[in-house]
């Protein structure tokens, strides 16, 4: 089955526009799967759902972007059921509110990279904005050195630096409590991931495009150089001014191996 996308789908002569006067949904034809991005922070996901924002008709891709709560009301539910595509920072436990049959991918990266990044957006942020929103990570990220805010977590952040990709694909992302039985959550990760029907890497974004192109029915080049977004020195939000790449000193790597030790088993075991 073939999803229209912005450029190309179209209303026949006389026919009323997608969403108006009772029309169809935006995709021409129910497909006989919807597609689910599970984003873990950092790992390219933003240019990836912005560009399926631009090529997707409007109202195929779902507005939500962040995990749902434990305990979703059912019309929550049957929203959800409206749409075709949901990419956010979702995880395992997301999966079954949204409506099947599923397709599932995500984008994997080194752990201590994308920790260094977290660490770097998050001190990009502009004080002022910070404190209009109270937002406690970029706060940290603006107090602390590196080697600080990897050697003695704040409880509040812990679900976004300890082992984030293992606690994203067992659903331990919902809590900043220490894991109980490591290797088995892990194991438990990889049995997920293992499962999804495509993994990618942020240092291989083109063949994520190019199974998305796969999916949408698009021509290869719609996804021919796509850009990258959300990345250092080209931010797109005016509240974020450009920092130098921090730099991993030894104490901040020894900070950091616990907090990465899973994550790591996890993204060299689905590496190519």
């Amino acid at each position: 089955m073939r999803w229209p996308w912005r450029t190309g789908a179209r209303t026949q002569p006389g026919e009323p526009r997608p969403g108006e006067d009772g029309a169809a949904p935006a995709y021409a034809a129910t497909p006989d799967h919807v597609v689910v991005f599970l984003h873990v922070p950092k790992c390219g996901g933003t240019s990836l759902h912005d560009w399926m924002a631009e090529v997707l008709a409007p109202g195929v891709l779902a507005p939500d972007r962040n995990r749902l709560p434990d305990d979703v009301p059912a019309e929550k539910v049957a929203e959800l059921a409206r749409y075709r595509v949901f990419s956010g920072h979702f995880d395992v436990v997301d999966l079954d509110r949204f409506p099947g049959p599923q397709r599932r991918f995500t984008v994997l990266r080194d752990p201590v990279d994308m920790i260094v990044s977290l660490y770097d957006y998050w001190r990009a942020h502009d004080p002022e904005h910070i404190e209009r929103h109270d937002l406690i990570g970029p706060r940290l990220a603006s107090e602390r050195t590196f080697e600080e805010f990897v050697g003695d977590v704040d409880p509040r952040i812990v679900p976004d630096l300890d082992n984030t990709m293992v606690r994203t694909f067992t659903g331990l992302i919902r809590t900043n409590a220490p894991f109980a039985d490591p290797d088995a959550s892990l194991q438990e990760a990889i049995d997920v991931v293992g499962a999804l029907d495509h993994v990618g890497h942020v240092g291989r974004l083109d063949e994520t495009f190019a199974w998305l192109c796969d999916q949408f029915g698009l021509p290869p080049a719609a996804a021919a150089r796509p850009e990258r977004r959300n990345v250092r020195g080209r931010w797109t939000e005016p509240y974020l001014r450009n920092v130098d790449r921090t730099v991993v000193t030894p104490a901040a790597a020894d900070a950091l191996e616990p907090l990465v030790r899973l994550d790591r088993r996890l993204v060299a075991r689905f590496a190519r």
